[in-house]
């Protein structure tokens, strides 16, 4: 019982930082403590958090650093980008019934990649383009979540934007899983 309360705190919590930041977007007050920060650390995080979520579901959860440079630093808002790193973590999780949520992270000379990749539902090709947009889901996503908000995408875009960066959706169609990806600025000392 302890553990349901927790995770339905956990929810709770999440749900009002959604309208929250929906609602600082659209009033201009959306603003942004950058520091440099390690995102692997974030990643991590963020895994450990869910680890148990995606062990309930029986689905392998992985994650493999790709870039060689040993500490990568971006200039970022930690809290921002942890919550755009555990929605899109979270979100593959949900998505999938089966298989595999594997995560990574790479970089070249000027940015960082992180990538999401699931075995999950997958997305139709005329919903791609809609993802990021508020209040919009996947067609058939309400069907498996039916708690979701349809905002998470739209903040996540927004906060990627802000940092400099870009983030996008892959998918070959329906339960083909999906590929969610953003590219931030890597620091410069």
């Amino acid at each position: 019982i302890l553990f349901k309360l927790l995770d339905s705190s956990s929810r709770l919590s999440r749900t009002i930082n959604i309208f929250l930041n929906v609602s600082r977007i659209e009033s201009g007050r959306f603003s942004l403590d950058k520091k440099p920060t390690k995102i692997e650390e974030l990643i991590i995080s963020v895994i450990k958090e869910l680890e148990n979520e995606s062990k309930k579901k029986g689905i392998v959860l992985k994650y493999k650093k790709i870039c060689k440079k040993k500490v990568i630093l971006s200039l970022i808002d930690k809290d921002k980008i942890r919550e755009v790193i555990l929605n899109l973590i979270d979100n593959a999780i949900k998505y999938t019934n089966k298989g595999h949520v594997h995560i990574s992270l790479d970089c070249d000379k000027e940015n960082l990649k992180f990538v999401v990749k699931d075995t999950g539902l997958g997305i139709n090709k005329e919903d791609l383009s809609m993802l990021f947009k508020k209040f919009v889901r996947g067609t058939g996503a309400s069907n498996v979540y039916t708690s979701g908000s349809g905002l998470g995408l739209f903040i996540a875009q927004k906060v990627i934007k802000e940092h400099d960066g870009d983030i996008w959706a892959e998918s070959n169609g329906k339960n083909k899983g999906s590929i969610f990806s953003f590219s931030l600025p890597i620091f410069k000392k």
